[in-house]
């Protein structure tokens, strides 16, 4: 009697491959994968939708539409079909990659499921393999149909003929599906669809493929839209990543037509393209940027910039265990990779065409239409979904619902890749069923860092639109200062009253020119009349007179042109008198503009310090409260009221959104206080809450107190500031170190206050724009970058300052904010 023991159907089988692909394309692009797993340098895919299958060996002869894949890999001999190819779920590739090994080749295999040609049946009923192992004599015929994997047999049942093929290869596969599915995908409109999915998930960048993939359907050969060099070349700026060893370096150029936005051409030629934006540079050295940026070499493009992050640097990152049982957790770092962004004008940019050596831009915006996004490529294939048909996971449209909406990367403007490999990404690892990367700590980072790059990219642009912004304003004034309206009213009604007064002088003038001319042509007459009776002398005075003749005859054209323009005299006087009111109101509006203008920002800092100011307030009523449950019996009065300020506290947090626009600064409160206190009370209020944290804080030894004369709020707002921030970054170390003791130090001495941590110092990438608005390494939905630029704002606006030190520390990055009080020392 047999031992008991577990069989399967084979209709589970049926199931299993129905499941593991979502659709034809991925179906044909996992059996490309197997001819790029067997060392081939190419896959030729033909689909033919009305014939028969190739061959006369063919098992199925009757069967309509069939798909073949042909390659010149390494092929199999009837042991490794029969030990291998049939076992489901063996895969010799897994062991290879296991044990770090690679074929012939040297590629690590993209498989490693054993379940690629279950894939087969989301195209065809039936499937043949030819097959060839490379050094072998006879080529193996394998046939079966997927219609005999049925409920009532067991997998070992289903009928499966393998015999010797007819020579005709000397090495390779070739598939055979026959019995198409679905015929109708590769015709007609769907077809195009098909197309455009298999174009962009074979990598269409030469820099990102490993080998050459054909298609062919229904006999025409079909072009899978490589993207050439010539189109790459159009771009308007390119920016490539090198992520290694944890750093990340990012670079970027751009054309100087980047900027033309919406102005016309004639405005465009004008600012910039005179002098090919370099003087527009030389205003922007003067000013601080978010990366280091130079005047680009090549003359087709303005500027060039770099950008270098370390990946643990970043807010967020996640965390693994060490490779060691007690080591420390170590942040989860991808594996290197490569990546190359385009973007593209397709409005009035034929100088892009031009540089590509195109004759038009209709090339250019057909390829990028048809590879619009940027995607990610594993050894040249790529992982679904990223960028692929509109799928946006670098959020990319974001950028459009901001106010640098027409400077920002769109995603149909943009084509990239990022390109990773099994090899060296083996832990950025694909789903079951090919529809992304498994979500762990190295997909994360992994986003985290691209995300990085999207953010920076649109930093940089925003300021350099800013900036342009403010050159334009500016341009007038450094060409010929502008002394205020008022005084430009004031010196035209003196140009009118003067054009007034030449025009009554000219009159007067005038009518003596034309006595004048009278006399003179009586005289000159009277000489021509009688040349006999008069002398030499007289004779050439006659052509003096003509020429004084001439000349006064001009002079009355002068005059007839002068009372011209004296009438446009009085219509400009009268213009002016019109225009002074007028100007009184377009400076009021200008300064409404103005007021306007910057309310976005007080807005965003308003409501950046009332959720601080707010969770101070609702930390001191939470305190009240068990203060007033403690006492015996409880305070009723004191719980109601800290009950009613928490409540109050935070409406105040949900209406902030809504503050209106009339809001009126009120002078703060000036009062003498010790330094030592104010810190005293600081670190008072935020005892509990580093308690909880396991923050420690401490007076450097040292420290001298001395009197500072101001608003108590305001510098308890600004050294809140810097503690909260400080407060972040050590929380982040903290989540990566379990055993890291996060520190607050803090020392004092006239006229300067410092405040440091050891959460290991600010990232070089930051540092010298760190007070600027919107520079953070925190993650959009976490932190805006406003509280260090509000900080400096409301020191600058008291005679004070803040720096960050130069003083590096282990790590070698700068750590330790300096305030200097010198404006507001009592005494």
């Amino acid at each position: 009697m047999a031992n008991p023991h577990f069989n399967i159907s084979a209709a589970v089988v049926r199931q299993l491959g129905d499941e593991l692909v979502s659709d034809e394309v991925t179906a044909i692009v996992e059996l490309v994968k197997n001819a790029y797993d067997a060392d081939a340098d190419y896959a030729h895919v033909v689909v033919n939708t009305v014939d028969p299958p190739p061959g006369d060996q063919s098992k199925f002869p009757k069967a309509v539409g069939y798909i073949t894949i042909e390659d010149d890999g390494m092929g199999m001999d009837r042991a490794d079909i029969e030990r291998g190819w049939l076992m489901i779920s063996l895969s010799g590739k897994r062991v290879l990659k296991a044990a770090g090994g690679v074929t012939p080749k040297g590629r690590t295999p993209l498989g490693d499921k054993g379940l690629g040609r279950l894939s087969t049946q989301k195209l065809g009923q039936n499937l043949e393999l030819y097959t060839r192992k490379d050094g072998q004599a006879a080529t193996q015929h394998v046939a079966f149909a997927w219609s005999a994997f049925t409920d009532d047999k067991s997998l070992s049942e289903v009928p499966v003929t393998i015999e010797a093929a007819a020579a005709g290869r000397v090495k390779g596969t070739k598939l055979v599906i026959s019995g198409l599915r679905n015929p109708g995908v590769w015709r007609s409109g769907a077809e195009n669809r098909l197309i455009a999915d298999l174009s962009q998930i074979i990598s269409p960048f030469a820099e990102a493929r490993p080998f050459l993939v054909t298609l062919r359907i229904d006999g025409r050969p079909i072009d899978l839209g490589q993207v050439s060099t010539k189109v790459r070349g159009a771009a308007v700026a390119k920016f490539v990543v090198d992520f290694a060893d944890g750093e990340m370096d990012l670079t970027g150029r751009f054309r100087l037509v980047k900027l033309r936005g919406n102005q016309d051409q004639d405005s465009f030629e004008h600012l910039l393209a005179r002098d090919n934006g370099r003087s527009f540079f030389e205003y922007l050295k003067k000013r601080k940027a978010p990366v280091d940026f130079s005047y680009s070499d090549d003359p087709n493009y303005f500027v060039e910039f770099k950008y270098r992050l370390q990946l643990s640097s970043l807010a967020k990152v996640e965390m693994v265990p060490g490779m060691a049982a007690d080591s420390d957790p170590v942040v989860a770092d991808p594996g290197p990779f490569h990546a190359e962004i385009d973007e593209f004008l397709f409005r009035r940019d034929e100088e892009g065409a031009k540089l590509g050596g195109l004759a038009n831009t209709t090339e250019v915006r057909e390829i990028v239409k048809l590879h619009a996004g940027i995607k990610v490529f594993r050894d040249g294939f790529a992982i679904k979904p990223y960028g692929l048909n509109g799928e946006d996971w670098l959020r990319l449209s974001a950028q459009q619902t901001s106010g640098a909406s027409y400077y920002g990367l769109r995603p149909q403007n943009v084509i990239g890749f990022v390109s990773i490999s099994e090899a060296a990404n083996n832990n950025l690892k694909d789903k079951t069923d090919r529809e992304g990367f498994v979500a762990n700590a190295y997909s994360h980072n992994f986003r985290r860092l691209m995300l990085q790059v999207v953010e920076v990219i649109g930093d940089f642009y925003e300021w350099s639109r800013r900036n342009f912004n403010t050159y334009k304003a500016d341009l007038p004034a450094r060409s010929k200062p502008f002394e205020g309206g008022r005084k430009a009213i004031a010196d035209a009604e003196v140009v009118a009253r003067r054009l007034a007064t030449y025009s009554r002088s000219a009159k007067a003038l005038e009518a003596s020119t034309a006595s004048a001319r009278t006399k003179i042509a009586a005289v000159t007459t009277k000489i021509k009349q009688a040349p006999l009776l008069t002398s030499a002398a007289e004779r050439e005075l006659a052509e003096l007179l003509t020429e004084a003749n001439q000349a006064l005859e001009a002079s009355q054209a002068l005059f007839d042109q002068l009372a011209g323009y004296a009438e446009e005299a009085k219509n400009l006087a009268d213009i002016v008198a019109t225009l002074s009111p007028r100007l009184d109101v377009l400076n009021d509006q200008l300064q409404d503009f103005s007021e306007l203008a910057g309310l976005g920002l007080l807005a965003e800092a308003l409501s950046h310090e009332v959720q601080n100011q707010t969770d101070r307030l609702m930390q001191k009523a939470a305190a009240a409260i068990a203060r007033a449950r403690k006492t015996s019996p409880p305070n009723a009065d004191l719980l109601v009221l800290g009950q009613d300020v928490t409540a109050a506290a935070s409406a105040l947090r949900r209406q902030i959104g809504h503050l209106s626009p009339s809001l009126r600064y009120q002078r703060d409160k000036i009062e003498s206080f010790k330094v030592a206190s104010l810190i005293d009370q600081i670190r008072e209020h935020f005892a509990d809450r580093w308690a909880s944290h396991g923050i420690e804080t401490e007076i450097e030894p040292g420290s001298v107190d001395f009197a500072v004369k101001t608003s108590r709020g305001r510098l308890t707002q600004v050294i809140d500031n810097v503690l909260l921030n400080g407060e972040y970054w050590l929380a982040e170390a903290q989540s990566r170190d379990k055993a890291f003791r996060p520190k607050l130090a803090i020392a004092y001495a006239a006229p300067r206050l410092r405040i440091w941590d050891n959460a290991g110092g600010v990232d070089p990438a930051v540092e010298d724009v760190l007070f600027e608005p919107f520079i953070t390494l925190k993650p959009k939905d976490e932190g805006r970058g406003l509280g260090l630029f509000i900080s400096a704002q409301i020191l600058e606006s008291m005679g004070c300052s803040i720096a960050l030190l130069t003083d590096r520390n282990t790590q070698d990055r700068r750590y330790i904010f300096e305030l200097d009080l010198t404006g507001i020392i009592d005494g």
